[in-house]
Protein backbone atom coordinates (compact mmCIF):
# COMPACT_ATOMS: atom_id res chain seq x y z
CA UNK A 1 0.00 0.00 0.00
CA UNK A 2 1.20 3.51 -0.86
CA UNK A 3 2.15 6.02 1.69
CA UNK A 4 -0.96 6.85 3.67
CA UNK A 5 -1.33 10.89 4.62
CA UNK A 6 -3.59 11.52 8.08
CA UNK A 7 -4.13 15.23 8.66
CA UNK A 8 -6.62 17.99 10.04
CA UNK A 9 -7.95 20.33 7.83
CA UNK A 10 -8.86 22.90 9.83
CA UNK A 11 -12.85 24.91 9.11
CA UNK A 12 -15.21 22.57 8.38
CA UNK A 13 -18.52 24.15 8.26
CA UNK A 14 -21.10 22.33 10.65
CA UNK A 15 -24.67 22.97 9.92
CA UNK A 16 -27.21 23.18 13.27
CA UNK A 17 -27.63 19.63 14.30
CA UNK A 18 -30.31 20.00 17.23
CA UNK A 19 -28.53 17.58 19.56
CA UNK A 20 -31.32 17.51 22.17
CA UNK A 21 -33.81 15.27 19.85
CA UNK A 22 -31.19 12.83 19.09
CA UNK A 23 -31.19 9.75 20.71
CA UNK A 24 -28.43 7.09 18.95
CA UNK A 25 -28.36 8.28 15.63
CA UNK A 26 -26.90 6.17 13.39
CA UNK A 27 -27.84 6.43 9.68
CA UNK A 28 -28.49 9.32 8.21
CA UNK A 29 -30.41 9.32 4.48
CA UNK A 30 -30.70 12.68 1.85
CA UNK A 31 -33.97 12.16 0.27
CA UNK A 32 -33.88 14.46 -3.57
CA UNK A 33 -37.23 14.18 -3.10
CA UNK A 34 -37.82 16.56 -0.42
CA UNK A 35 -33.93 17.88 0.57
CA UNK A 36 -34.86 16.45 3.52
CA UNK A 37 -32.33 13.90 5.43
CA UNK A 38 -33.57 11.25 7.50
CA UNK A 39 -32.71 10.03 10.54
CA UNK A 40 -32.40 6.82 12.61
CA UNK A 41 -32.91 7.04 16.84
CA UNK A 42 -31.40 3.58 17.43
CA UNK A 43 -31.70 4.15 21.16
CA UNK A 44 -35.39 4.85 20.96
CA UNK A 45 -36.96 3.47 17.95
CA UNK A 46 -37.41 6.52 16.09
CA UNK A 47 -36.98 7.98 12.52
CA UNK A 48 -36.32 11.70 12.66
CA UNK A 49 -36.62 13.73 9.33
CA UNK A 50 -34.76 16.84 9.21
CA UNK A 51 -36.81 19.08 6.27
CA UNK A 52 -34.44 22.59 4.57
CA UNK A 53 -35.40 24.87 6.90
CA UNK A 54 -33.57 22.79 9.81
CA UNK A 55 -36.84 21.67 11.36
CA UNK A 56 -36.63 18.68 12.79
CA UNK A 57 -39.77 15.89 13.30
CA UNK A 58 -40.65 12.32 13.90
CA UNK A 59 -41.17 10.64 11.14
CA UNK A 60 -42.28 7.06 12.36
CA UNK A 61 -42.17 5.71 15.78
CA UNK A 62 -42.69 2.30 17.53
CA UNK A 63 -39.76 0.48 16.07
CA UNK A 64 -39.31 -2.57 18.25
CA UNK A 65 -35.57 -2.95 17.72
CA UNK A 66 -32.61 0.27 16.22
CA UNK A 67 -34.02 1.30 13.46
CA UNK A 68 -30.18 1.21 12.12
CA UNK A 69 -29.68 1.16 8.17
CA UNK A 70 -31.79 4.19 6.13
CA UNK A 71 -31.92 3.41 2.30
CA UNK A 72 -34.57 5.06 -0.16
CA UNK A 73 -35.66 4.53 -3.38
CA UNK A 74 -37.20 6.81 -5.29
CA UNK A 75 -40.15 6.58 -8.08
CA UNK A 76 -39.55 2.55 -8.39
CA UNK A 77 -42.54 1.40 -10.71
CA UNK A 78 -43.46 -1.62 -10.55
CA UNK A 79 -46.93 -3.75 -10.41
CA UNK A 80 -47.17 -3.71 -6.67
CA UNK A 81 -46.47 0.21 -5.54
CA UNK A 82 -44.67 3.08 -7.27
CA UNK A 83 -43.39 6.39 -5.91
CA UNK A 84 -40.77 6.74 -2.97
CA UNK A 85 -40.21 4.00 -0.23
CA UNK A 86 -37.61 4.14 2.74
CA UNK A 87 -36.29 0.98 3.91
CA UNK A 88 -35.70 0.51 7.32
CA UNK A 89 -33.18 -2.18 9.06
CA UNK A 90 -35.14 -3.38 12.14
CA UNK A 91 -33.50 -6.25 14.29
CA UNK A 92 -34.17 -9.07 11.88
CA UNK A 93 -36.74 -7.32 9.76
CA UNK A 94 -36.80 -5.09 6.60
CA UNK A 95 -39.54 -2.21 6.70
CA UNK A 96 -40.38 -0.10 3.77
CA UNK A 97 -42.40 3.33 4.82
CA UNK A 98 -43.85 5.65 1.85
CA UNK A 99 -43.31 9.60 2.19
CA UNK A 100 -46.16 9.97 4.96
CA UNK A 101 -44.95 7.14 7.03
CA UNK A 102 -47.43 4.75 5.78
CA UNK A 103 -45.97 1.16 6.26
CA UNK A 104 -45.45 -0.77 3.05
CA UNK A 105 -43.32 -3.47 3.92
CA UNK A 106 -42.58 -5.45 6.76
CA UNK A 107 -40.41 -8.74 5.36
CA UNK A 108 -39.01 -11.58 7.97
CA UNK A 109 -35.54 -11.46 6.38
CA UNK A 110 -34.67 -13.73 9.65
CA UNK A 111 -31.57 -11.89 10.12
CA UNK A 112 -30.22 -11.40 14.02
CA UNK A 113 -29.06 -7.84 13.92
CA UNK A 114 -29.15 -5.92 9.99
CA UNK A 115 -27.16 -2.97 9.78
CA UNK A 116 -25.96 -1.47 6.69
CA UNK A 117 -28.30 -1.01 3.67
CA UNK A 118 -27.37 0.37 0.22
CA UNK A 119 -29.38 -0.10 -3.26
CA UNK A 120 -28.68 -1.14 -6.92
CA UNK A 121 -31.00 -0.33 -9.29
CA UNK A 122 -30.33 -1.42 -12.94
CA UNK A 123 -33.63 0.18 -14.36
CA UNK A 124 -35.36 2.46 -12.49
CA UNK A 125 -38.51 2.10 -14.52
CA UNK A 126 -38.26 -1.55 -14.83
CA UNK A 127 -39.29 -4.72 -12.66
CA UNK A 128 -37.06 -7.14 -10.96
CA UNK A 129 -33.79 -4.53 -11.50
CA UNK A 130 -34.02 -3.20 -7.68
CA UNK A 131 -32.31 -4.63 -5.18
CA UNK A 132 -31.35 -4.20 -1.77
CA UNK A 133 -28.38 -5.39 -0.14
CA UNK A 134 -28.18 -5.37 4.01
CA UNK A 135 -25.55 -6.64 6.05
CA UNK A 136 -26.15 -8.41 9.10
CA UNK A 137 -23.93 -7.49 11.58
CA UNK A 138 -24.32 -10.57 14.30
CA UNK A 139 -24.70 -13.01 11.98
CA UNK A 140 -21.82 -11.90 9.39
CA UNK A 141 -23.62 -12.48 6.48
CA UNK A 142 -24.55 -10.51 3.27
CA UNK A 143 -28.52 -10.99 2.21
CA UNK A 144 -29.83 -9.58 -1.44
CA UNK A 145 -33.35 -8.72 -1.22
CA UNK A 146 -35.32 -8.16 -4.78
CA UNK A 147 -38.06 -5.33 -4.58
CA UNK A 148 -40.29 -6.37 -7.17
CA UNK A 149 -40.01 -10.18 -6.78
CA UNK A 150 -40.34 -9.55 -2.33
CA UNK A 151 -37.49 -12.38 -2.12
CA UNK A 152 -34.35 -12.39 -0.40
CA UNK A 153 -31.26 -14.35 -0.66
CA UNK A 154 -27.97 -15.15 1.06
CA UNK A 155 -25.36 -13.72 -0.85
CA UNK A 156 -22.07 -14.45 1.50
CA UNK A 157 -21.10 -15.32 4.93
CA UNK A 158 -18.16 -13.31 6.17
CA UNK A 159 -15.66 -14.27 9.37
CA UNK A 160 -15.70 -10.45 10.45
CA UNK A 161 -18.31 -8.65 11.01
CA UNK A 162 -19.77 -6.77 8.70
CA UNK A 163 -21.01 -2.68 9.02
CA UNK A 164 -21.79 -0.21 6.42
CA UNK A 165 -21.92 -1.49 2.39
CA UNK A 166 -22.43 0.74 -0.32
CA UNK A 167 -23.19 -0.38 -4.27
CA UNK A 168 -20.73 1.90 -6.04
CA UNK A 169 -22.22 2.52 -9.85
CA UNK A 170 -19.57 3.58 -11.54
CA UNK A 171 -17.34 0.50 -11.34
CA UNK A 172 -20.09 -1.55 -10.80
CA UNK A 173 -18.86 -3.03 -7.08
CA UNK A 174 -20.63 -3.60 -3.86
CA UNK A 175 -18.45 -2.18 -1.00
CA UNK A 176 -18.86 -3.47 2.82
CA UNK A 177 -16.90 -2.03 5.44
CA UNK A 178 -16.04 -4.02 8.69
CA UNK A 179 -15.74 -3.99 12.69
CA UNK A 180 -12.80 -5.29 14.18
CA UNK A 181 -9.68 -4.04 14.75
CA UNK A 182 -7.34 -3.63 11.11
CA UNK A 183 -10.61 -3.01 9.84
CA UNK A 184 -10.54 -4.03 5.70
CA UNK A 185 -12.99 -3.07 2.79
CA UNK A 186 -14.27 -5.92 0.58
CA UNK A 187 -15.64 -6.10 -2.90
CA UNK A 188 -18.31 -8.53 -3.25
CA UNK A 189 -18.89 -10.41 -6.60
CA UNK A 190 -22.46 -10.51 -5.86
CA UNK A 191 -23.12 -13.23 -9.27
CA UNK A 192 -21.30 -15.30 -7.24
CA UNK A 193 -20.69 -14.53 -3.82
CA UNK A 194 -16.92 -14.15 -3.61
CA UNK A 195 -15.22 -11.70 -2.50
CA UNK A 196 -11.65 -9.47 -2.37
CA UNK A 197 -9.87 -7.44 0.50
CA UNK A 198 -9.14 -4.29 -1.33
CA UNK A 199 -7.26 -2.83 1.36
CA UNK A 200 -6.57 -3.54 5.58
CA UNK A 201 -7.27 -0.12 6.54
CA UNK A 202 -5.58 0.16 9.51
CA UNK A 203 -8.34 1.25 11.69
CA UNK A 204 -10.28 -0.34 14.37
CA UNK A 205 -14.39 -0.23 14.02
CA UNK A 206 -14.93 0.89 10.60
CA UNK A 207 -18.85 1.89 10.36
CA UNK A 208 -20.23 3.76 7.48
CA UNK A 209 -19.42 4.12 3.61
CA UNK A 210 -20.26 5.89 0.86
CA UNK A 211 -19.21 7.73 -2.37
CA UNK A 212 -19.16 11.35 -4.26
CA UNK A 213 -19.49 12.07 -7.64
CA UNK A 214 -15.78 12.39 -8.33
CA UNK A 215 -15.66 8.90 -7.80
CA UNK A 216 -14.11 8.88 -3.98
CA UNK A 217 -14.76 6.76 -1.44
CA UNK A 218 -15.49 7.40 2.31
CA UNK A 219 -15.59 5.54 5.41
CA UNK A 220 -16.58 6.73 9.34
CA UNK A 221 -13.99 4.99 11.73
CA UNK A 222 -14.46 4.89 15.82
CA UNK A 223 -10.83 4.58 16.04
CA UNK A 224 -9.92 7.58 15.03
CA UNK A 225 -13.36 9.59 15.30
CA UNK A 226 -12.99 10.82 11.66
CA UNK A 227 -14.11 10.53 8.20
CA UNK A 228 -11.44 8.81 5.89
CA UNK A 229 -11.47 9.73 2.25
CA UNK A 230 -10.00 7.25 -0.42
CA UNK A 231 -9.28 6.94 -3.96
CA UNK A 232 -11.25 5.05 -5.89
CA UNK A 233 -8.15 2.17 -6.19
CA UNK A 234 -7.33 3.03 -2.39
CA UNK A 235 -4.04 3.56 -3.23
CA UNK A 236 -4.45 6.70 -0.88
CA UNK A 237 -5.91 8.10 1.98
CA UNK A 238 -6.41 11.44 4.36
CA UNK A 239 -8.83 12.40 6.98
CA UNK A 240 -11.15 15.29 5.76
CA UNK A 241 -13.09 15.29 8.70
CA UNK A 242 -11.91 14.70 12.56
CA UNK A 243 -13.37 15.50 16.27
CA UNK A 244 -16.11 13.71 15.72
CA UNK A 245 -17.91 11.21 18.47
CA UNK A 246 -18.05 7.52 17.09
CA UNK A 247 -19.50 8.16 13.11
CA UNK A 248 -22.07 5.59 12.25
CA UNK A 249 -23.62 4.84 8.93
CA UNK A 250 -22.56 8.25 7.23
CA UNK A 251 -24.34 9.39 3.40
CA UNK A 252 -22.69 12.18 1.14
CA UNK A 253 -25.42 14.09 -0.58
CA UNK A 254 -24.06 14.85 -4.19
CA UNK A 255 -26.85 16.95 -5.33
CA UNK A 256 -25.71 19.67 -2.54
CA UNK A 257 -22.22 18.33 -1.51
CA UNK A 258 -22.98 17.54 1.23
CA UNK A 259 -22.39 14.84 4.24
CA UNK A 260 -24.33 14.00 6.57
CA UNK A 261 -22.61 12.42 9.78
CA UNK A 262 -24.52 10.94 12.95
CA UNK A 263 -22.14 10.64 16.30
CA UNK A 264 -23.84 7.37 18.23
CA UNK A 265 -21.35 8.88 20.54
CA UNK A 266 -22.68 12.00 21.95
CA UNK A 267 -26.39 11.82 19.95
CA UNK A 268 -25.44 14.84 17.61
CA UNK A 269 -25.53 15.07 13.91
CA UNK A 270 -23.36 17.02 11.61
CA UNK A 271 -23.38 18.15 7.99
CA UNK A 272 -20.93 19.36 6.66
CA UNK A 273 -20.45 21.17 3.32
CA UNK A 274 -17.41 19.25 0.84
CA UNK A 275 -16.96 19.21 -2.76
CA UNK A 276 -14.95 16.87 -4.25
CA UNK A 277 -14.34 19.52 -7.25
CA UNK A 278 -11.33 20.69 -5.74
CA UNK A 279 -10.58 18.23 -3.00
CA UNK A 280 -11.13 21.36 -0.57
CA UNK A 281 -14.09 21.65 1.81
CA UNK A 282 -16.94 24.30 1.06
CA UNK A 283 -16.10 27.25 -1.20
CA UNK A 284 -15.92 29.29 1.74
CA UNK A 285 -12.96 28.04 3.33
CA UNK A 286 -9.71 29.68 2.00
CA UNK A 287 -7.29 27.33 -0.37
CA UNK A 288 -3.86 27.84 1.55
CA UNK A 289 -0.44 27.22 -0.58
CA UNK A 290 3.07 25.19 1.30
CA UNK A 291 5.43 28.04 2.50
CA UNK A 292 7.31 25.58 3.72
CA UNK A 293 8.00 22.27 5.94
CA UNK A 294 9.96 21.52 8.96
CA UNK A 295 10.75 18.87 11.70
CA UNK A 296 10.53 18.61 15.27
CA UNK A 297 13.62 20.20 15.32
CA UNK A 298 13.40 23.23 12.71
CA UNK A 299 15.15 21.74 9.72
CA UNK A 300 13.61 22.13 6.34
CA UNK A 301 12.71 18.26 5.39
CA UNK A 302 10.82 16.56 2.51
CA UNK A 303 11.21 13.30 4.69
CA UNK A 304 8.27 11.13 5.88
CA UNK A 305 6.79 10.73 9.27
CA UNK A 306 5.69 13.71 11.69
CA UNK A 307 6.17 16.91 9.65
CA UNK A 308 5.52 20.35 10.59
CA UNK A 309 3.94 22.32 7.47
CA UNK A 310 4.12 26.23 7.86
CA UNK A 311 1.63 28.24 5.36
CA UNK A 312 1.92 31.76 3.92
CA UNK A 313 -1.00 32.39 5.74
CA UNK A 314 0.60 32.10 9.30
CA UNK A 315 -1.31 28.84 9.93
CA UNK A 316 0.39 25.57 10.84
CA UNK A 317 -0.45 21.87 10.71
CA UNK A 318 0.99 18.69 12.11
CA UNK A 319 1.02 15.88 9.49
CA UNK A 320 1.97 12.24 9.91
CA UNK A 321 2.82 10.02 7.13
CA UNK A 322 2.35 6.43 7.89
CA UNK A 323 3.86 3.64 5.81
Amino acid sequence: MKNIILFIICGFLIFPNFAQNYNGPESVEYNPTSNSYFISNSNNGQILELDENNNLSVFKSGLNVGPHGLEIVDEYIGPKWSGQVLYVCSGGRLFGYDPQGNEVLNYNINGTFLNGITKKISSPYTANEVDLFITDFSAKKLYRYNIDENVHYEVCSFNKNPNGVYYDNTNERLLVVFWGSNAPIYEIDIANGTYVNLINTGLSNLDGITMDECGNIYVSAWSSNAIHKYNFDFTNSEIIIDGLSNPADICYNQINNTFGIPNSGNNTVNFVSYSCDNSSLSESIKTYFINKNIDLLGRTTNSSNLKIYIYENGEVQKKYILK
